[in-house]
């Protein structure tokens, strides 16, 4: 095996050579006299590229070496005089930047590395895929010495590449929570095949009427020696063992057999199910959910599948062409955590949305923040042009569900109407709610009773 070598300062220009894999115990060696010769800070970043061995495969050694010399000599033009690039495994480097220890300086420099390696991507084969994770981990405020330090930013590199995020700052909760995954692995497929996780419905109020139109159906796992584990760390495993088709399609069947047991309370009422963006890509997506309609879907309640905004932006046009199908059949789309990824009106205009959910963390602010509420007038104003509904998330104050209200908000889900419900309690909270009107008042009765 053959390796560039990069263990020369980034202040000057890179010599490339053949030699063997050798540089990540002079990667190690040169972090800890780093650390023994100064009494300041720095950080150490684990860049880690997916993908690179299928263009190996596809594109031979020469074009793969001259690839990794790209990015090489990207890297190095974020670097400062005395910090330093190397290349610690197949396809895997390593960064020391001196004296960095705040979180904005190193999220800054992330996001340089992942722009420049965007720029590298793009002038390869439009085929090719491969992305890039970033872990991070300071001294002295993640480890003592070189050993410790390299290990944590490692192992916030596997993390961020489990979770989807381009870079993560080490911390325990990231290591646990890979602990916990690696652990739960194999049950999870047996909760899985065997039906074992629940759902839980978080009810969609109509802002105008004060009455129910529907729920958002909210997977829950209750592991039994862990506890509940949080969706945000199942559902990715999921992914990761390829059985969110699976997932999916436990999750579609139950909220659409549940709301085809929901009183008729003289409305159209929806169930929203929440989709991985993998599953934009899956030619089977169409089938699976025509397949649950036809057998759950004729009487009961409309279904809307919901979609995060940055699942729309990657390979948008595959994935606006699956939309578009899924709506030609009559099934609602809506995009979630609106505001949170990369909102743009280029694409904005193409979406074949039918619903937009604003993201609690501008809902929860607004109130106080007029920035935050101007945004959120703008958006209601701009769903509203393009014929979608609006739906507020996350709602859990009077104030924020009267300033919604007095904006043009249509809808209103979170803890100030009525929290997630199981199915029988959701039920009875739509009839309540049917005489009674609307929302933490009926909850309260549902209580008393």
């Amino acid at each position: 095996m053959t390796s560039i070598r990069e263990n020369s300062s980034c202040s000057g220009p890179m010599q490339y050579q053949q030699i063997n894999l050798t540089d990540a115990d002079v990667f190690e060696q040169e972090i800890q006299l780093k650390i023994d010769d100064t009494n300041g800070s720095l950080s150490v970043f684990i860049v880690d590229m997916s993908g690179i061995s299928k263009l190996f495969t596809r594109s031979g050694s020469s074009a793969s070496a001259s690839f990794l010399r790209s990015v090489a000599q990207l890297l190095v033009r974020v670097c400062r005089e005395g910090d330093k690039v190397y290349r610690i495994g197949d396809c895997t480097f390593g960064i020391v930047f001196d004296g960095i220890d705040s979180v904005v300086m190193q999220q800054l420099a992330a996001e340089k590395i992942i722009r420049l390696y965007n720029t590298a991507v793009s002038e390869l084969e439009a085929s090719f895929k491969g992305g890039i994770s970033i872990g991070i981990a300071a001294y002295p405020e993640h480890a003592a010495n070189a050993v410790d330090l390299i290990h944590s930013a490692r192992m916030a590199a596997e993390a961020a590449s489990n979770s989807g995020d381009p870079y993560l700052v080490y911390s325990p909760e990231a290591l646990s929570t890979m602990s916990l995954k690696w652990t739960i692995q194999d049950d999870l497929v047996a909760a899985i095949k065997s039906g074992s996780l629940n759902l839980v419905y978080q009810p969609k109020f109509s802002v105008a009427s004060g009455r129910p139109i529907g729920a958002e159906a909210l997977v829950r796992w209750d592991h039994e020696d862990h506890g509940p584990v949080p969706p945000s760390v199942f559902v990715p495993l999921a992914c990761d063992i390829g059985m969110i088709d699976e997932l999916t399609s436990f999750v579609l069947m139950t909220a659409l057999n549940n709301a085809s047991d929901w009183p008729d309370i003289g409305q159209n009422c929806s169930v929203a199910v929440n989709l991985d963006a993998q599953l934009l890509r899956k030619p089977e997506l169409y089938d699976l959910i025509s397949n649950s309609l036809s057998i759950w879907g004729a009487d009961g309640a409309a279904l809307i599948v919901e979609i995060t905004e940055s699942a729309l932006v990657v390979d948008s046009k595959s994935n606006f062409d699956c939309l578009n199908r899924l709506r030609s059949a009559g099934i609602g789309v809506a995009i979630d955590d609106f505001g949170t990824g990369f909102s743009s009106l280029s694409y904005f205009k193409d979406i074949p949305a039918t619903e937009l959910k604003i993201d609690q963390s501008f809902v929860a602010n607004m109130h106080t923040c007029d920035r935050n509420r101007k945004l959120v007038e703008t958006i209601i104003a701009l769903a509203h042009r393009f014929d979608m509904t609006v739906v507020a998330e996350g709602v859990e104050r009077a104030e924020e569900f009267e300033l919604l209200a007095k904006l043009g908000c249509d809808v209103v889900q979170g803890f100030y109407v009525a929290e997630p419900l199981a199915h029988d309690d959701f039920c009875e909270l739509m009839a309540k709610c049917d005489q009674d009107g609307f929302g933490a008042r009926c909850q309260d009765e549902l209580g008393k009773t």
